[in-house]
């Protein structure tokens, strides 16, 4: 019978140091990669954002602003005369009475 018998290169231990090391830069380098590429995706996803965000304040400063024309007292006076016939009393009409 014939026994085939692989053996490895005995290697002393700064060869495995090296070849640990060169594993381990490689290793950190690939990490390295990855972390950049999520730190700039997770950037254009804040600026993507921070643009939806200020739109959003530019619009809602426009409906504040709308808001306020709707609400003034002249406008109001002058729907509350036209839909529902209301009218703001003379001075004839008004009785004041004293409460002592």
């Amino acid at each position: 019978m014939f026994r085939l018998k692989l053996s490895l290169p005995r290697w002393n231990w700064s060869v495995w140091m090296l070849i640990l090391a060169a594993f381990l830069l490689l290793l950190s380098a690939h990490l390295l990669v990855q972390v950049t590429h999520q730190a700039r995706s997770h950037q254009v996803r804040l600026q993507t954002l921070e643009g939806e965000r200020d739109a959003l304040q530019v619009e809602w400063g426009r409906l504040l602003l709308e808001e306020s024309v709707l609400v003034t007292p002249v406008r109001l006076e002058q729907l509350a005369a036209e839909r529902f016939d209301l009218h703001l009393p003379e001075a004839p009409d008004l009785k004041i009475k004293v409460i002592q």
